[in-house]
C-alpha cells in the first residue's frame, strides 16, 4: 500500500510539472512556435494516460471499469500520437528549410536521426504491443469451454485473467518506459555530440573569413 501511494505521488508530481509547462507554453500566445505547442501537448496527454492507467491498477479495477479505463487511455494516447505527428510535420518542414539554407551557404549539417522523445515513444508502444500480444496468446491457450466448464472454473479463470492482464501491462509499461528512457538519453547525448561537431566545423569555416 505504501509503495502504491509513493508511486501515485510520483505520478502526481510528474503530472503537475508537465501540466504547468504545457500551460506556460500555450499561454504565451504567438511567441511559442507550433512545434513546441504540439510537443508539450503530446507529453501532457502521454503522462495523463499513464497516470490514469496506474490509478486503475492501484485501485484494482476489474471488468467493465477496467475495460472502460483501458479504452479511455488508448484514446488519450491516440491523441498524443496525433500531436506527435503534427509536431514532427512542423519540425520536418523547419528542418528542411534550415538544411536547404545551410546547403546553399556550404555549411556543415547535422546527421539525421530520430529525436530522443520519438525513441522513447517507440519503446512504450512496443511494450504495449508486446504485452497485448502475450496476453492474447495466454488467453488462447488457457481458455475454457463454457459449455463444459463449471461456474467456479469460469470465475477462477476470469480472476486469473484480470490479474495476468494487470501484471503483463504494468510490467511491459515499466520495462519499456525505463529502457526507452535509457535509449533516449543515449540518443540525446549523441545528438549533442553531433551538434558540437557541426558547430566546431562551422567555426573553422567562418574563422578565416572573420580574420580576413
Amino acid at each position: 500500500m505504501v509503495g502504491a501511494l509513493v508511486w501515485l505521488a510520483v505520478c502526481a508530481v510528474v503530472m503537475a510539472v508537465v501540466g504547468s509547462r504545457a500551460w506556460a507554453v500555450w499561454q504565451s500566445g504567438q511567441d511559442a512556435p507550433w512545434a513546441k505547442r504540439w510537443e508539450v501537448a503530446s507529453a501532457l496527454l502521454g503522462v495523463l494516460g499513464f497516470t490514469v492507467f496506474t490509478l486503475a491498477l492501484v485501485a484494482r479495477a476489474e471488468g467493465a471499469v477496467f475495460t472502460g479505463v483501458a479504452v479511455a487511455v488508448v484514446l488519450v494516447w491516440v491523441l498524443a500520437a496525433g500531436c506527435v505527428v503534427a509536431e514532427k510535420a512542423v519540425r520536418r518542414q523547419e528542418a528542411q528549410e534550415a538544411r536547404a539554407a545551410r546547403h546553399e551557404r556550404g555549411l556543415p549539417m547535422e546527421t539525421r536521426m530520430w529525436a530522443p522523445r520519438t525513441v522513447w515513444i517507440a519503446w512504450v508502444v512496443a511494450g504495449c504491443l508486446l504485452a497485448a500480444g502475450g496476453l492474447a496468446v495466454w488467453v488462447t491457450q488457457t481458455r475454457l469451454d463454457p459449455a463444459s466448464a463449471r461456474p467456479e472454473e469460469l470465475l477462477s479463470q476470469a480472476q486469473q485473467l484480470s490479474t495476468t492482464a494487470a501484471i503483463a501491462m504494468s510490467t511491459a509499461l515499466v520495462v519499456s518506459v525505463v529502457c526507452g528512457a535509457v535509449h533516449a538519453l543515449a540518443r540525446r547525448r549523441r545528438r549533442e555530440a553531433d551538434r558540437a561537431r557541426v558547430r566546431d566545423a562551422e567555426q573553422e569555416l567562418t574563422a578565416p573569413a572573420a580574420d580576413g
